[in-house]
Formats: C-alpha cells, structure tokens, sequence
C-alpha cells in the first residue's frame, strides 16, 4: 500500500452496502473504516494525496457522497496537465458568471462556468464573490475534462 495511504483494517462490505456506493453513489450504509478505505481508493485511482483532504463528505438528495474540494482540482491539474485560461467575466441581471476553457496536452478542450448572485455586494463580499465564481468555472471545467462527475456546488446550495 502507498505510504501516502491512511492506513486502517477493513472489513468487507455487504452486496447492499456495495451496490448503495456503486448504483447511487451513497456511502451511507458503508462503516467508518469501509468509507475511509473507499475514500483512499478513490484518491489513489486518480493519484490524488488523501492527506490534503481532496474530498469531504457531504449528503445531497439523502445520499452520503464524496464532494472534491478545490484541492482535489488543484492536484488534478497538477498531475494530468490541465492548462485553465478563464476567457470572460460577465455581469448580467446581478449575477457573475466567470466562463474557463481548459485543455490538455493532446489538443482536447473543454469549457464551463461559475456563477454567483452579486446583487448588493460591496467591498470584500463582492471581491470574494468574483473570486468564487472563478474557482466554481475552474473548478468544474477540471472535472469536466477530466471525466469526472462529482457533485457540484451549485446542486449543494
């Protein structure tokens, strides 16, 4: 097992408690110990440093899913090569919406968009607003082009 791997004993999941993870993504029914082995499958599947908590856990729609946080992105765009170049900033009817492209080395791009409601922001809330809208389009451009379908921001709230 890789060093950087949490390291814990495990017990095998139950058929239900398997299909739950593979069929709905819900990892609910797995223990703590089964979550925390599947957390560091997943990290290893795609050479990510469980340690720096690409993930966090969080519940949408009565599921118990895996949410990757901005370090889980930084990490891919690290390691697969993702070039980002954020091609516009827009404000239409008090909403910001930040527009990025990103590519890979073998030619193949893709785009996506952040958005954030700025209506009566001020100073550093508006300051902080255009900065989340940033990284919500990097963000899911980088597992867009990644082929990764992780729960996003916007389903959360």
């Amino acid at each position: 097992m890789p060093a950087k791997d949490i390291q814990t004993q495990t017990s095998a999941p139950d058929a239900s408690a398997i299909e739950s993870v593979l069929v709905a993504g819900d990892l609910s029914k797995l223990t703590t110990e089964q979550r925390i082995s599947y957390y560091n499958q997943v990290c290893n599947s795609l050479g990510l440093n469980p340690l720096t908590r690409p993930f966090e856990y969080v519940t949408f729609q009565g599921r118990l899913t895996l949410y990757a946080r901005r370090d889980c992105t930084d990490q891919l765009r690290s390691n697969r090569g993702v070039s980002v170049v954020i091609t516009s900033r827009e404000v239409a009817n008090d909403i910001l919406v930040v527009s990025a492209r990103a590519s890979l080395q073998d030619g193949r791009t893709d785009e996506s968009i952040g958005a954030v409601n700025i209506q009566g922001l001020k100073g550093d809330a508006l300051a902080n607003a255009y900065m989340k809208a940033e990284t919500k389009a990097k963000r899911r451009v980088t597992l867009s082009i990644c082929g990764l379908g992780w729960t996003d921001e916007t389903e959360l709230e």
